[in-house]
């Protein structure tokens, strides 16, 4: 059994989907495998992947002969697992070499961390670092598409008391990179995993906020590329819950399904009286300010200052983060 397990679900990524395995095997740490989940790719997905299998006794390649929503996919590959240590990989992000060490370390060394999640940088279709545009104070992609800037430096994730971390989710974590970090598997295990709606990645990463803490890195190790292939540029809400779920839904349903789901994350956890109130306020908060779904429903599409971000009225495209 390797200590590290890392799960890359694919559905048609033969764009960027080398330079991520090539990543994946340029780690200095090398006491790991690679599970590949292709939810049915019509591309040249097939291919690259068999071809890395041939390659590297490390890597094992499935092919779904339907495609099952990305979230059904995601979650495949954790129960395939049996290392302590899993790790979601997508197929158009890149690692640097020493980015499995420095999280197993972390790992090894604290066994109150449940998650480490070192810097990021954002890049574009070439990976060239995505430019900062001042006058929207966010790294702007080849699109136009305006992106918060990374790390984000949510220190909360990092507190004692679970109320702080999870409201530091809840409300200050808008790209959720930190679903591509390395975590404790048996405390993975203990979420709902992703469910088939919108938002679903960041209901896991509540979650763990409330079984321990994170470690946040300081050097820039994993490279998120944006691009406008990817899920994240979709405007449409109906294409974004098809792609979770692998079927159609409403966005009034998604969200609502969303918002329970935080809400069960919650009263499934042993916390004080003090600690609830801290977590159910934040999901009202966030529910009200923070998510371009529930503007739409409320009719809110007018300009909201908020840390210097774009909102839909000046950036039709929207902030892409969950």
């Amino acid at each position: 059994m390797n200590k590290v397990a890392i799960g890359l679900p694919v559905h048609n990524g033969a764009n960027y989907l080398a330079a991520a395995i090539e990543s994946i095997l340029a780690q200095t740490y090398g006491d790991f495998n690679v599970l590949i989940s292709d939810n049915a790719s019509i591309d040249g997905t097939d291919q690259i992947c068999r071809a890395y299998a041939k390659r590297d006794a490390r890597i094992r390649y499935m092919l779904r002969p339907e495609n099952v929503g990305a979230a059904a996919n995601h979650n495949i590959l954790v129960r395939m697992a049996d290392s302590p240590y899993f790790k979601w990989a997508a197929h158009d992000d890149v690692l640097a070499p020493g980015f499995l060490a420095a999280c197993v370390d972390v790992l090894d060394r604290d066994p109150t961390v449940v998650l480490a999640s070192p810097a990021s940088m954002l890049i574009d279709e070439f990976g060239e670092a995505l430019p900062y545009a001042a006058e929207f104070a966010g790294m702007i992609d080849r699109s136009g598409v305006c992106w918060p800037v990374t790390p984000e430096k949510n220190d909360g994730l990092m507190a004692k008391d679970p109320a702080v971390r999870f409201e530091a989710v809840m409300l200050n974590m808008f790209m959720c990179v930190e679903i591509f970090g390395l975590m404790r598997r048996s405390m993975l295990l203990r979420t709902p995993l992703q469910g088939p709606f919108c938002g679903a990645a960041k209901v896991v990463l509540a979650q763990m906020s409330l079984l321990g803490p994170f470690w946040l890195g300081q050097e820039t190790l994993f490279f998120r590329r944006c691009h406008a292939q990817q899920f994240s540029a979709a405007i449409s809400g109906a294409y974004r819950a098809m792609w979770y779920s692998g079927r159609r839904d409403s966005i009034f349903t998604q969200q609502i399904k969303l918002l329970l789901a935080y809400c069960r994350v919650v009263n499934a956890t042993e916390l004080t009286v003090r600690q609830r109130r801290i977590c159910l306020r934040a999901i009202a908060q966030r529910a009200l300010t923070r998510g371009q779904q529930w503007q739409r429903l409320t009719g809110a599409l007018a300009e909201i200052p908020d840390q210097g971000r774009l909102s839909r009225a000046t950036n039709p495209r929207g902030i892409l983060a969950k």
